[in-house]
């Protein structure tokens, strides 16, 4: 049983946390644009007094303690925070003190989320960032950002209370919110009422990390915030859904069943991909499906949480520089279409995306084919070669932007991709550094051999048409409710 946490480690991170939501309420009172800049000190201060971490323990004492944990995903995302922080802050430099405060306050639930073990700890604080993020996607207030944002939230909603329900069935057997606890507590789902409650609370968590069809949410909202706003989700809080399905797969047996999402997400996120004509939204679709190597890590466990840790890392990286660099780059030119924007992007932009790109494809030596190739080393047979698979799509569907890669005169905006773009760069220096295994030379040549296979495929598929169905919000909410029977009768049959 984890212990009372008394040293000086947790209490740096709990601080931490505190200034950021204490510099955030500021900003909302009109303490003007520097707070955020102040929080971004403040986080990276907080995070060298407790890295590289602090065991599993409780804040306060019995029952009202909260279980709290500073392990490798927790540092990961606190080093991270700060940086897409100040790359969203310098593009919205010159919007309100109450836009900024919004976004501190937003950055600070995320740095509590990865810290927290408890179950209703987690859902307070998934719950307050789906409403900053929904009020962020809708700022500006012009229609449709509007609706993507309430759409956003109502979804959100909707998944908040699928959890709810499955954390009272979990409460009701086992007497604990405990993370900690509950892994000890339950090593199986025997009973019905736990199987169906761990049931609720993945497919419930799931609609708030924006998984393949039951958070089909996220492109439209993805695609209409503004670029800081996207940036932000794409780098950083959008992650906080996968984050928890990563602690739930630590404390309850729902592992195979997280696995699985993450091959249906991948896949079901690259079709989509493959075929769309927005810039924005293709990038969006990306992410449901770049969810799939994430979600198959953290499910499978073991070594290959690990490996998921690295590429969540990584993904945040690339995936906030290409929001950053495509964002920006249609703010200049007014054109969202990818074939309208070829030669016509700011250098800035151009240059971002080319860095995203070849890292998201895995192209050596960049971060993503680090992670890439640390995780599929990771992982058993069969999903190795499923991600393999996804791997030669992700570089089929980006074939698409190639032409976009050639930037006009223009400079852009550098801050951003400057900011994330060092970021990538320093992520695969690290990766190569600390992974001496991926600089065989076999391990590149398979890198390279399925970047080819993938150009090779986007020559074959780029012509087809195909028309996909489009997602409603009446679609999404009843794939939520079948989501949720599906797993819970899947987990009483296993049970």
């Amino acid at each position: 049983m984890a212990g009372t946490l008394r040293r000086e480690p947790v209490t740096a991170a709990v601080a931490g946390v505190l200034l950021y939501l204490a510099l955030g309420v500021a900003g909302l009172l009109g303490a003007g644009r520097g707070t955020g800049l102040l929080a971004i000190l403040g986080g990276w201060a907080s995070l060298l007094l407790w890295a590289p971490g602090f065991p599993l323990g409780t804040l306060g004492g019995p029952p009202w303690g909260v279980a709290l944990a500073g392990d490798t995903l927790a540092v990961g995302f606190w080093a991270l925070a700060p940086l897409v922080h100040a790359a969203a802050w310098w593009h919205e430099r010159h919007r309100s003190t109450t836009f900024h405060g919004l976004v501190t306050l937003l950055v600070g639930t995320c740095l509590a989320t990865v810290l927290s073990r408890d179950l209703f700890n987690l859902f307070i604080l998934l719950d307050l960032g789906s409403l900053l993020g929904a009020i962020l996607i809708a700022y500006d207030l012009r229609s449709r950002p509007v609706w993507a944002g309430l759409r956003y939230l109502l979804l959100s909603a909707l998944g908040m209370l699928v959890y709810l329900l499955g954390l009272g069935l979990v409460y009701g057997e086992l007497g604990t919110l405990s993370l900690v606890q509950i892994a000890e507590l339950a090593p199986g789902l025997a009973p019905p009422a736990l199987g169906v409650g761990a049931s609720l609370l993945v497919v419930g968590t799931a609609v708030k990390a924006g998984v393949f069809l039951i958070g089909f949410w996220l492109p439209e909202a993805y695609r209409l915030a503004p670029v800081g706003v996207v940036t932000l989700l794409a780098g950083l809080a959008g992650k906080m859904g996968i984050v928890a399905l990563a602690r739930l797969s630590e404390a309850l047996p729902v592992g195979p069943a997280v696995a699985a999402l993450g091959v249906i997400t991948g896949f079901g996120g690259l079709v989509y991909a493959l075929w769309e004509r927005d810039l924005m939204r293709f990038l969006a679709y990306h992410i449901l499906s770049q969810y799939g190597y994430m979600l198959v890590g953290f499910g499978l466990g073991g070594p290959a949480f690990a490996g998921a840790v690295y590429y969540t890392i990584a993904h945040c990286l690339f995936k906030g520089l290409l929001f950053y660099a495509g964002g920006s780059g249609i703010e200049a030119v007014g054109v969202r279409e990818i074939p309208h924007l070829a030669g016509r992007l700011p250098r800035a932009a151009g240059w971002g995306l080319a860095l995203g790109t070849w890292s998201i494809a895995g192209l050596p030596p960049l971060a993503g084919f680090v992670a890439k190739e640390f995780l599929g080393g990771l992982v058993p047979s069969p999903y190795a070669w499923a991600l393999t698979l996804l791997g030669v799509g992700t570089a089929a569907s980006f074939s698409k932007i190639l032409p976009l890669l050639h930037p006009a005169r223009g400079h852009g905006a550098w801050g951003g991709v400057l900011f994330l773009g060092m970021g990538v760069v320093g992520f695969s220096a690290w990766g190569l550094a600390s992974l001496p295994g991926v600089l065989s030379p076999a391990t590149w040549g398979k890198a390279l051999a399925a970047v080819v296979a993938g150009y090779g495929l986007f020559l074959l598929v780029r012509r087809v048409r195909v028309p996909l169905p489009k997602v409603e919000l009446d679609h999404i909410s009843l794939a939520v409710l079948v989501a949720a029977g599906l797993l819970a009768v899947a987990h009483l049959l296993v049970g």
